[in-house]
């Protein structure tokens, strides 16, 4: 309600800080860069690059066709526009190029997770910020708590098949995703999870076995995501770029607040390639290495492409600057704002009016009790 009252009152043709629209700017050739790039490459995208262009879909969608867009710089609405297009033409190219394959049993399993764009921001709307960061101890140097081949499961149950009904939580799934032993990218698996849950219209299923479970999904949400925020600066010290990647895109889906720091554009844009893809140069971490049967290792399957491109960590980036981009539109300083005089004019006469039907009413109420005390 407060952005379009926002709307009405504002002067449509708002003036930003340099460094603001500066940033604005970045994100929009950033992401430009990145569309370009899977344009180029529309025929080897996987499926888990489709997610990233669904989540792009909508978020880019909301963003030009929201009412408070008429405040922003006009040049930025019109970029966003033309990013809406584009990734629009993406998702075409790239269903048709995945469809082709048919056959392929991760496409077969996944089909569900890309037939549609998301609204990844309409689900969790409220920023959030984590109010205290409890201390976890550090990584244990053990066994995984569960395989790759596991998570899919899960994840698929969600989604549903021809032999298991959409949003199925079995008792199973749900005590394994939420294992409070998991690091690295199981506890981002287990935060997909959760908001996969949610983004598929399996909200009420999930927090009814959480309650079973004696927690609730707040609470599973607030401590996964504060424990990756406290592993966030070893995993980029260790030089675990896609992890770091991956865990800022979970955060900012959830819209906690901390993964919105500015550190985090200066390393989308330092880490994107010349060619708009990004390229994880770091090596699997050494404890990774020996986790054989969590062979994915990664959120999503990963392929690196001709030119030495990760689609993983594009995809993961293509998320990361669209949500980026959205927090910074709504961050915008409203302060800056000017008001022209019809606006100023419209609200005197606005007031005035509510004086005088206030008055009508008075006086209407007057005559009433007068008849009946007559």
């Amino acid at each position: 309600m407060w952005r379009y009252l926002a709307l009405f009152l504002l002067l449509p043709n708002s003036s930003l800080s340099s460094d603001h629209l500066s940033e604005i700017q970045q994100l929009c050739v950033a992401l430009d860069d990145v569309l370009s790039w899977a344009k180029a490459h529309h025929y080897l995208l996987i499926v888990d690059f489709m997610f990233s262009i669904r989540v792009a879909q909508g978020e880019l969608e909301m963003l030009s066709k929201d009412p408070l867009a008429e405040t922003w710089n006009q040049d930025v609405v019109t970029h966003i526009k033309l990013l809406r297009n584009k990734v629009d033409r993406l998702a075409e190219l790239g269903m048709a190029d995945i469809q082709d394959d048919a056959e392929d049993e991760y496409y077969k399993n996944f089909e569900r997770l890309i037939e549609k764009k998301y609204y990844i921001s309409s689900y969790f709307s409220t920023e959030r910020r984590l109010s205290s960061v409890p201390r976890f101890p550090a990584p244990p140097e053990n066994e995984p708590t569960f395989s790759d081949q596991q998570s899919d499961g899960c994840m698929r149950e969600i989604l549903g098949n021809s032999d298991t009904p959409a949003c199925t939580i079995s008792r199973k799934c749900f005590q394994q995703m939420t294992n409070h032993e998991s690091e690295d990218y199981q506890l981002t698996h287990q935060l997909l999870y959760i908001i996969l849950a949610q983004i598929r219209g399996c909200s009420q299923e999930l927090a009814r076995v959480a309650v079973s479970y004696g927690t609730s999904v707040s609470t599973l949400e607030v401590t996964f995501t504060a424990k990756i925020l406290q592993r966030l600066s070893s995993v980029l010290d260790s030089g675990m770029y896609d992890l770091f990647t991956e865990m800022v895109m979970i955060g900012q889906m959830l819209n906690y607040k901390e993964f919105y720091r500015p550190k985090v554009i200066e390393l989308m844009m330092l880490w994107q390639d010349t060619t708009g893809c990004y390229n994880d140069d770091s090596d699997v971490h050494p404890d990774l290495k020996n986790q054989t049967n969590f062979i994915g290792r990664k959120l999503f399957a990963d392929e690196i492409v001709d030119d030495n491109c990760s689609e993983h960590m594009t995809a993961l980036a293509l998320i990361v600057l669209t949500l980026t981009l959205r927090h910074k539109l709504y961050s915008l300083p409203l302060p800056l704002v000017t008001w022209s005089i019809s606006n100023l004019a419209l609200v005197a006469l606005c007031g005035v009016g509510l004086f005088v039907f206030l008055v009508w009413c008075k006086k209407k109420r007057l005559r009433i009790m007068r008849h009946f005390l007559v």
